[in-house]
């Protein structure tokens, strides 16, 4: 006897064994039982999630007899073995990719008009609808519509947004979704259980995943596994089928990767492509391994979710507790922003590599969130002790020359006086240079009188503000001025308070009071 593909083999023949659509079976199932079955359906979603083989139960189910609690044919009765047999045409499956002309689709819709053989209902099945031309169409609208009681058609589609928007309006649309991994690996265990071949759980999970919720290429990948694997599928052996590196590989690059590490990255890269495989993948695997980690850092039960070896999950989650969010979303966008250049850059391997390169160093990115991961990492060291930062003050900044301090007086005095136009600049017009001194990197301001006292507290907050645009490293802006002995200490004080106490000095003939 011909072998027979586990796919093929293990298609479900009732609702009970389909996985990952429930929300559909329960509709149609609802319909079958209640007798209100429409005219035309549209099964739409990404391929290998079941909806040719949900098509030929529903079929099926809508003609039975006996139709069970779940809403499945009984497969006993006379109709049920009628249908089973290939040469009954009551139930027409077709492929649109191949008859999509105008010519096939009026061929069809002479037969419309038929009686089913045995059944209630003759079921048009079209599969990869999408691919009629626009004229096929047209000569399908008027019958999808209104087609004869005894009729029910059937759409099939992995590319829905091709279909007219006048036949979407005729039919009930059903949404097949990707079938999560944990389903997708219980389902494998069974069928390993039922055809008595060893596994190891990881191995399943691992065809799970890689089958990205297509039943059927997961069970196809399976069955590659098993011829490689021999006596047992194992978690090393499904990844040397998929071409990927070892999970321990993966992680030591990205390791290196977070760590800045360019030497280490480069090496683990070149051992990889040394050993024949993919550079695609192992980005692929390194972009999961960040996703990964992210899953550690953040969710209590990430073991569950990520189903990982033991000794594997303990390495992901110990490097994930040393580093922030913040660096592995950098990690993980810089590799995934080389998705396209490396499915059709002609140097995948050097796209990589510069990618790696660029996560290393967070030099490389001139956007906000690397500054912000340059930031942290100076907080980091200063917070460590690796860098030390000495605090600017007066008495430990340089002292400028006589000479250099003098320019910058004149120079600060002739941009005051510019400004002097504006009449809240005014004041600055009758500055002399003799009331402008540097000490000790400091500015110091000299008031003389009571009106030029009064105008520099006034005018505080936009002297300051011209310094500072001026010179930006002075230590402190110092205003003095000399109290007579008759002023009371309350103008003292008021003074100190507009100006702030540490910046001001109360002298009387050269003696500091305050």
């Amino acid at each position: 006897m011909a072998y027979v593909s586990l796919y093929r083999r293990y298609r479900p023949n009732e609702f009970s064994s389909m996985i990952g659509q429930q929300h559909i079976i329960r509709t149609l199932r609802n319909q079958i039982m209640t007798g209100a079955i429409s005219h035309a359906y549209l099964f739409t979603g990404s391929r290998g999630t079941g909806k040719t083989t949900t098509a030929k139960i529903f079929a099926r189910a809508i003609n039975c007899l006996n139709v069970k609690e779940d809403g499945s044919p009984c497969g006993e009765c006379a109709i049920c073995k009628a249908l089973a047999d290939s040469s009954n045409m009551d139930i027409i499956e077709m492929d649109a990719a191949s008859n999509n002309g105008v010519d096939e689709i009026r061929y069809l819709l002479e037969k419309v008009k038929f009686a089913p053989s045995v059944g209630r209902y003759k079921v048009y099945i079209i599969d990869e609808v999408h691919m009629l031309s626009p004229q096929a169409f047209n000569a399908l609208l008027k019958t999808l519509e209104e087609p004869p009681e005894h009729v029910v058609f059937i759409l099939a589609t992995t590319e829905v947004q091709k279909i007219l928007p006048t036949v979407l309006s005729r039919c009930q649309r059903f949404d097949f979704r990707l079938v999560p991994t944990q389903e997708t690996a219980g389902l494998l265990q069974r069928i390993f259980d039922d055809v008595k071949f060893a596994y190891e759980r990881e191995a399943l999970v691992a065809i799970a995943e890689a089958g990205e919720g297509c039943v059927r290429d997961s069970l196809s990948l399976a069955e590659m596994c098993i011829s490689y694997c021999g006596d047992k599928v194992t978690y090393d052996g499904v990844l040397e089928v998929l071409g990927a590196s070892s999970p321990e590989a993966v992680l030591s690059l990205t390791e290196c990767m977070l760590a800045g590490d360019v030497d280490g990255c480069l090496r683990r890269i070149e051992d990889t492509t040394k050993e024949g495989k993919s550079v695609k993948v192992l980005a692929g695997d390194v972009a999961k391994t960040l996703r990964n980690l992210l899953y550690c850092r953040n969710c209590n039960n990430a073991n569950k979710i990520l189903n990982m070896p033991r000794e594997l999950f303990a390495k992901t989650n110990e490097l994930a507790m040393k580093y922030d969010n913040a660096k592995l979303l950098r990690s993980l966008e810089i590799i995934c922003s080389v998705d396209g250049d490396l499915r059709y850059g002609s140097n995948a391997r050097l796209v990589l590599e510069a990618a790696v390169v660029k996560a290393c160093d967070e030099y490389c990115s001139i956007d906000a969130q690397g500054v912000l991961m340059r930031l942290k990492s100076l907080e980091a060291k200063i917070a460590s002790g690796q860098l030390a930062v000495a605090a600017s003050s007066s008495q430990n900044a340089p002292a400028r020359s006589a000479d250099t301090a003098e320019k910058m007086l004149v120079l600060l005095l002739n941009t005051l006086k510019k400004r002097a136009m504006h009449v809240e600049y005014a004041y600055f017009s009758k500055l002399s240079r003799d009331q402008l001194e540097i000490r000790d990197n400091n500015l110091v301001v000299k008031a003389e009188s009571e009106g030029q006292k009064s105008s520099i507290m006034f005018y505080l907050s936009t002297y300051e503000s011209i310094l500072r645009e001026t010179y930006r490293d002075f230590g402190r802006i110092i205003v003095e001025v000399e109290v007579k002995e008759d002023e009371s200490k309350q103008n003292i004080e008021n003074v100190k308070k507009v100006f702030g106490a540490e910046k001001v000095n109360i002298t009387n003939g050269g003696n500091n009071n305050g």
